[in-house]
C-alpha cells in the first residue's frame, strides 16, 4: 500500500483491509469487487488486483523464501521481492528504494536524478557488492532507515550519521545538490466526462469499468468517456451511453491521474433501465459513495450534490 501512497492515506486503509482480510488465505477466497473495496480511496488499484492474484497463488503450498521464488508471483517486482525475501527469509538479496538511492548519491555525490536507468542499475550492483550475506534483512532495513532517519531529502542529520566520515557530499558541503530532482515524466492533459445514470426513482446505475478501459480498469464507477484532440468523445473501454442518449452538465473537477491532468465533465442521465447498458447495479443516493472505489467517482459525486 506503501507504494504510490503517502503513510497519512494509507493508515485508515490498512486497518479496515486488515479487518476484512487477516490473512492471506482470506484474501485470496475473497472477490476481486470485494478487495477493491477493501482498498477503495488508494488508487492505483492494479497492484491490489495482483496482489489477490498472488496470494492466491500462495494458498496451499510452501511459500517461496528467495527472491528468484518471490518475483515469480503477480505484481511483484525486484523491489519488493529483495525486501521480503532478505528481511522475512534471509536471503541475500539487495534492496534499493529511494531512501537508498539518495545515500549513495550522497557518499558519492552524485549531483544527478537518482532514477536514471543507469544509475538505478549501478546502484543495485553496489547494493549487492555491500550487502552483508549473514544479515541481508538487517543490513537492508539499516540502509533503508538512514535515509528516511537521518539522510532525508532536506535538511540532513549528518551529525548522527554512522557514515558521514566517508560521505564526499558532506565533505564537500553539497547534500542539497546531491541528489538531483528525479526526472518527471511529460504530463498530459485529458478531457473525461463521467456520466452519472439515474433512473425515474432516483436511484443511480454504477459500473465496473471494462478490463480494456484505459483509466481505473475493472472499478466500481460512472460511465466514461474520453475526449480526442477534435473534442469528440468515446466511451473508455467500449462501456458507455446508447446513441442519442441527452445527458446534461452537472459540474466540473479536476483530478490527476500519475502522470495525467484530468479535467471531468459531469453530466448526469435519466433512463429507463431497460435502456441502460448491461451490467449496471442499481443503488440508493445514500449508499453511492460506499459503492465508489475511486477517488475520481467519488469527487464526481460529491460536485453533483454540490451542485444541486
Amino acid at each position: 500500500m506503501l507504494q504510490q501512497t503517502v503513510i497519512k492515506a494509507m493508515i485508515p486503509v490498512y486497518a479496515r483491509f486488515l479487518e476484512r482480510f487477516p490473512d492471506v488465505a482470506a484474501l485470496a477466497a475473497g472477490t476481486e469487487a470485494e478487495v477493491r473495496e477493501a482498498v477503495r480511496g488508494l488508487g492505483y488499484y492494479r497492484r491490489f488486483r495482483m496482489m489477490h492474484e498472488a496470494a492466491r497463488a500462495l494458498v496451499g503450498r510452501p511459500w517461496p523464501t528467495s527472491f528468484d521464488g518471490w518475483k515469480a508471483l503477480p505484481g511483484i517486482g525486484d523491489y519488493t521481492a529483495a525486501a521480503v525475501s532478505s528481511i522475512a527469509f534471509g536471503y541475500p538479496a539487495a534492496v534499493v528504494d529511494g531512501n537508498v538511492e539518495r545515500v549513495f548519491c550522497r557518499l558519492l555525490d552524485v549531483r544527478e536524478p537518482p532514477n536514471q536507468p543507469y544509475l538505478k542499475r549501478a546502484f543495485k550492483d553496489l547494493a549487492t557488492s555491500l550487502l552483508d550475506l549473514d544479515a541481508a534483512g538487517d543490513f537492508n532495513q539499516a540502509l533503508m532507515e538512514l535515509g528516511q532517519l537521518a539522510c532525508t531529502p532536506t535538511q540532513p542529520d549528518c551529525a548522527s550519521c554512522p557514515l558521514s566520515f566517508g560521505c564526499l557530499a558532506c565533505a564537500r558541503g553539497s547534500q542539497a545538490e546531491a541528489p538531483a530532482a528525479k526526472t518527471k515524466p511529460e504530463v498530459r492533459d485529458v478531457a473525461m466526462r463521467l456520466t452519472v445514470v439515474r433512473d425515474a426513482k432516483g436511484r443511480i446505475a454504477i459500473f465496473d469499468r471494462p478490463p480494456t478501459a484505459r483509466f481505473l480498469k475493472g472499478t466500481h464507477g460512472f460511465l466514461t468517456a474520453l475526449g480526442d484532440e477534435d473534442g469528440r468523445f468515446a466511451a473508455d473501454g467500449g462501456l458507455g451511453l446508447p446513441q442519442g442518449v441527452r445527458t446534461e452538465h452537472a459540474a466540473s473537477v479536476k483530478h490527476g491521474i500519475t502522470n495525467h491532468r484530468i479535467k471531468v465533465d459531469v453530466r448526469v442521465a435519466t433512463l429507463d433501465a431497460q435502456n441502460v447498458p448491461a451490467g449496471a447495479t442499481w443503488v440508493a443516493p445514500a449508499d453511492v459513495e460506499r459503492k465508489l472505489v475511486s477517488n475520481l467517482d467519488r469527487k464526481a459525486w460529491h460536485a453533483l450534490q454540490g451542485a444541486r
